[in-house]
């Protein structure tokens, strides 16, 4: 069994502070594998990479419609791509699309059936949302609509990282670069979600605001 984590940012993300040293070091520490899915941007992975870290590149891309989590890419989807264009890109890295928080109204989430019943993975538990009923109802439509299903901490501070995970039979090894044998592994998943405290949504914003002024 392995630990995963499929929502987790970087200081490449503009609201977020983790440093990708500090991430690796906690990671390897908890054993839990993140997929690193900064907004917009890819820039992270080049310096996991050197610090020898396990995890699976993602990017989280704002499309028109909203937000999407694209797995296993090697270049950066931009941002305000149309929804089904983006599902394309993705596609065409041979990566897997994962939708986040859509039902969370606070946030960008997609909830038009045409577009989400061809995402890949559903994101049933997201520690960030604040009613518990948003994962529900992200629940039920993966299990209305067969789809397979993980959880992610969304992390942008260190601290939230290793409160939120799933374990699936595989080893990294075997998924690290084979999209397809994660989706074999995802049918069975078990999920630890701890909710992370309200005030992290605020103070996300705040960094956004003072990385935006200062850099």
């Amino acid at each position: 069994m392995i630990k995963l984590d499929f929502h987790c940012h970087t200081h490449y993300s503009p609201d977020s502070i983790i440093k990708p040293d500090e991430l690796a070091a906690k990671a390897k520490k908890l054993g839990i594998i993140p997929a690193i899915t900064d907004h917009n941007t890819i820039a992270a992975h080049k310096e996991l990479k050197k610090l020898v870290m396990g995890f699976i590149p993602g990017e989280e891309i704002r499309t028109v419609e909203g937000d999407l989590i694209a797995l296993y890419v090697r270049e950066a989807i931009p941002k305000k791509t149309p929804f089904l264009e983006a599902l394309d890109k993705i596609n065409e890295q041979d990566g897997l699309s994962y939708l986040p928080h859509m039902y969370d109204r606070t946030r960008h989430g997609v909830t038009i059936d045409q577009l989400t019943k061809k995402v890949d993975i559903i994101e049933t538990f997201n520690a960030r949302c604040p009613l518990q009923r948003y994962n529900d109802e992200a629940k039920k439509f993966a299990e209305k609509h067969g789809k397979l299903v993980a959880a992610g901490s969304d992390s942008h501070f260190l601290f939230e990282f290793g409160r939120t995970y799933f374990e699936i039979d595989a080893d990294f090894e075997e998924i690290e670069e084979k999209p397809r044998a994660l989706v074999k592994a995802l049918k069975s998943v078990k999920i630890t979600g701890k909710k992370a405290p309200i005030l992290v949504r605020g103070s996300t914003m705040a960094v956004k605001f003072f990385k935006k002024v200062f850099g």
